[in-house]
């Protein structure tokens, strides 16, 4: 007996097939591409959705051997925020506008203004933000409202998948309470904030828990069996979290992909009355997280990648190497505090804590005497140094982090991993199993079809600790220092308004030259 994950997330889809013991047997990845119409523009296919997982899901089960008939179940979990509109058989209507898309800072004066920056958080534990899945659906509105019209429902990345499998319009809590419009304290959508904001709920997926069998499988177009049931999944940061086994209260986890996203369990929704982090709900039912969004830190790994490392991208590709592999390497060669080097990542605004639109990337401190492997290491300490800011508010409003556990590809670095350890001062640790997006998806579906009695039980047998990494002290002596610089160098730029500034001379320019 087997259960299949689909793994929607940013840059590419993934589909494992797992046994019952938590075992990929096989996978299949395949990467799509983003489109950015304007610099702050970002918009994905959905249809390449549908076609990319489609062939992965093939891959996966020729690789895996297994007779179709054996894979009991499959759960979808998914990039979170991205909306897409479609029509009544399910077709787009326009490109997604994928979580990193900031296009919508007139949407978020609007809702601050309209509704207000504390009812935002009171009921749907967000603060308001372009990466919020209700300023999407207002920039279409005002900017495209004959698609706005002809739209009969705006889905979720895995909303979209789960109707083109079984023809129906769900999506998840897990997933919905980070639209802006759904309700955490009493899981439904929030009828105010919708009137208020004239969003018709009526073009919204149906709200259902995670873990619940939706239907067997309705379309030929996969793979699978179609007596494959169909089990609700979780946005891909709750499930990460149950596939490391975050399932009680001081259990904290950190993901590193594309962005970072430090989670916390909570036994019911709690609010930082300062709204530096959120609150969302958990993939498993009954229980929520609380939860920090930095949006660019593995991205931001890559973006130097692609355009500055060249000679580790071509050394990579002759000796069969990961080109990050080989950054990282240099990385260990510079020295901490990077050779007087320091990033600070916010390459599409800055998210948790500070929830600034508008903040950018910054590289400070270059000489002509810095090397490559000195500006790799400043990106590695400076995602550090964003994750410890989260988890000194989590300490502030009264979670104390006994360890961290760390996932995502990010987590495959044993350098980044003890930088973090070194930076918090806490005790860091890797699973067995580095993916556990997926693993909380296949969790999640084989509760669904009950082959587990209970999601927690099942998370709880099935990960299992691999590495821990422990903190240096006279190396987070130091770090504590070059934080506090890099704390203090943000909030100068902030302070003296310089974001908003130079963000107005370039728009001025945008508008004259269109």
């Amino acid at each position: 007996m087997f259960v299949a994950a689909l793994d929607l997330g940013t840059t590419g889809c993934r589909t494992y097939i797992f046994d019952l013991s938590g075992t990929i047997i096989a996978w299949d990845y395949e990467e799509w591409e983003s489109y950015y119409p304007k610099p702050s523009f970002v918009e994905q296919d959905a249809n390449l959705w549908w076609n990319s997982i489609k062939n992965t899901i093939d891959s996966a089960i020729k690789k895996s051997g297994v007779d179709i008939r054996e894979i009991v179940s499959l759960s979808v979990t998914n990039q979170r925020e991205t909306i897409v509109p479609v029509d009544k058989d399910g077709n787009p209507l326009h490109n997604a506008l994928v979580w990193q898309d900031r296009r919508t800072t007139k949407q978020v004066e609007f809702i601050k203004k309209k509704v207000g920056l504390d009812k935002i958080y009171n009921t749907t534990g967000l603060t308001i933000d372009p990466y919020f899945s209700a300023t999407k659906i207002l920039w279409f509105k005002d900017n495209k409202p004959e698609i706005y019209r002809k739209t009969h429902k705006f889905l979720l990345v895995s909303d979209f998948i789960i109707n083109k499998l079984t023809g129906r319009y769900v999506s998840d809590y897990s997933n919905l309470s980070r639209t802006m419009l759904f309700d955490i304290n009493d899981l439904s959508y929030s009828e105010e904030i919708a009137s208020e904001l004239e969003i018709d709920l009526d073009k919204m997926p149906e709200p259902i828990a995670s873990g619940v069998d939706i239907s067997e499988i309705k379309t030929d177009e996969t793979a699978f069996d179609k007596k494959t049931l169909v089990i609700t999944g979780a946005g891909d940061q709750q499930s990460a979290a149950l596939g490391v086994g975050v399932t009680r209260p001081g259990e904290i986890k950190c993901t590193t992909g594309t962005g970072s996203f430090i989670l916390g369990y909570l036994n019911e929704p709690k609010f930082d009355p300062e709204r530096r982090v959120l609150c969302s709900c958990h993939a498993i039912p009954g229980a929520w997280v609380q939860e920090a969004s930095i949006f660019t830190t593995g991205a931001v790994l890559r973006w130097f990648r692609d355009e500055v490392g060249h000679v580790e991208c071509q050394k990579g590709e002759e000796e069969g190497i990961d080109p990050y592999d080989i950054m990282t390497d240099l990385a260990e060669d510079s020295t901490p505090g990077a050779n007087g080097l320091l990033l600070i990542p916010h390459m599409v605004g800055a998210g948790a804590p500070h929830w600034n639109p508008h903040s950018k990337g910054l590289l400070f401190g270059l000489s002509l005497g810095h090397q490559r492997k000195d500006v790799y290491r400043a990106i590695l300490e400076g995602v550090a140094f964003e994750v410890k800011k989260n988890i000194d508010v989590f300490k502030k409003i009264g979670m104390e982090p006994k360890e961290l556990m760390l996932t995502g590809g990010g987590s495959r670095s044993e350098l980044w991993n003890q930088i973090i350890a070194d930076v918090l001062g806490v005790t860091c640790v890797r699973n067995v199993i580095e993916e556990a997006t997926s693993l909380g998806a296949a969790i999640l579906a084989a509760a669904g079809a009950g082959v587990f009695p209970d999601i927690s039980e099942a998370a709880e047998k099935l990960c299992k600790v691999k590495d821990k990494y422990i903190p240096n002290e006279d190396r987070n002596q130091f770090y504590q220092k070059l934080y506090q610089l890099s704390y203090d160098l943000y909030h100068s730029i902030e302070n003296n308004d310089i974001y908003n500034k130079f963000n107005s001379i370039f728009e001025s320019i945008s508008e004259e030259s269109s």
